[in-house]
């Protein structure tokens, strides 16, 4: 008997388009715990934990952040309590690091100021900012391709990176798409990774450069807040124009703002620093039924056509 494809095989397969599939996040929260308490990372970790236990509280007060994703990080050589905080919609986005003794001291993070954009304070103690991290899924629980693509590349990514600047993470959305990762301050999006393209991605984000065939999109536009039609509309745009004008520095384009057409389409204006303006129209519609996740029934979803 023939073994069914993968869902991140027939992606693959498929060569499924990256750009447009990442959605809206201003700030991130990456908890380090392997919940080992709580029977390890699950199909839908965090969830799972909102619902009881020692986190359920401390990701409601999470919550109240707008537009906030939270993931659970962990490396297999350690177990201890840090905490990163990404504002990514911000234009010089940010990320912050803290050890913490207990959990808890999370409920006493000032929302205020992290609205306002100061440092995070905790106990009121400023976070330590930081240049670069990099969150890969490796959660084989919500998918087996997590697992099978993501610990490869997260070896690799260490090797590049090192082991203080990269880390595993509960799911990012898009399993099909394995492997994937975020790469801060920014919470730019990747997707069909391998082994071979660590390097490249290590290199080019330090050097503040995309990679726009393996790009999925990003957590936010600075001073933009897009819905997730929008923003994955946009994601798309922006992979296409750069391409064509090889402008792949992360700061050299930046939105101007999003229209709707008569036809449904949207209307997506990216300026240059040289003031040069960018048009691309993106029509968005949902493609025919494909596997998202390993096991589960096919479905359609967003697909993109982008022209300038």
């Amino acid at each position: 008997m023939q073994r069914a494809q993968t869902c991140a095989g027939e992606s693959r397969a498929a060569e499924e388009m990256l750009a447009g599939t990442f959605k809206p996040a201003d700030t991130f929260f990456l908890i380090e715990s392997s919940l080992s308490d709580a029977g390890g990372w699950r199909h839908d970790t965090v969830k799972s934990a909102a619902k009881s236990g020692q986190f359920a509280g401390i990701l409601r007060h999470l919550n109240t952040v707008p537009r906030a994703k939270t993931l659970f990080i962990r490396r297999p050589s350690r177990a201890d309590k840090h905490v990163f905080i990404a504002r990514a919609n911000q234009p010089q986005p940010q990320l912050f690091q803290a050890q913490l003794t207990e959990y808890a001291e999370l409920l006493s993070l000032d929302m205020d100021g992290l609205a306002a954009g100061e440092a995070p304070l905790i106990n009121g103690r400023a976070m330590t900012e930081l240049d670069e991290l990099y969150a890969i899924c490796t959660n084989g629980r919500h998918d087996p391709c997590c697992a099978a693509y993501g610990n490869p590349v997260y070896q690799q990514l260490v090797a590049h990176a090192g082991e203080d600047r990269v880390w595993q993470t509960t799911h990012l959305g898009g399993h099909r798409l394995a492997a994937t990762l975020l790469a801060f301050p920014q919470g730019v999006a990747y997707g069909h990774l391998d082994p071979a393209d660590a390097e490249a991605i290590v290199t080019n984000h330090r050097a503040g450069y995309l990679l726009t065939h393996k790009y999925r999109g990003r957590g936010a536009y600075a001073g933009h807040q897009l819905d997730s039609a929008a923003h994955q509309a946009v994601g798309a745009a922006e992979a296409l124009i750069r391409e064509l004008t090889r402008k792949y520095h992360i700061d050299e384009l930046q939105l101007q703002d999003v229209q709707m057409m008569a036809d449904g389409g949207r209307r997506v204006r990216f300026v240059a620093l040289d003031g040069a303006a960018y048009t691309a129209a993106v029509r968005s519609s949902l493609s025919p039924p494909r596997q998202t996740s390993c096991g589960e029934p096919p479905k359609a979803l967003p697909q993109h056509e982008v022209a300038l």
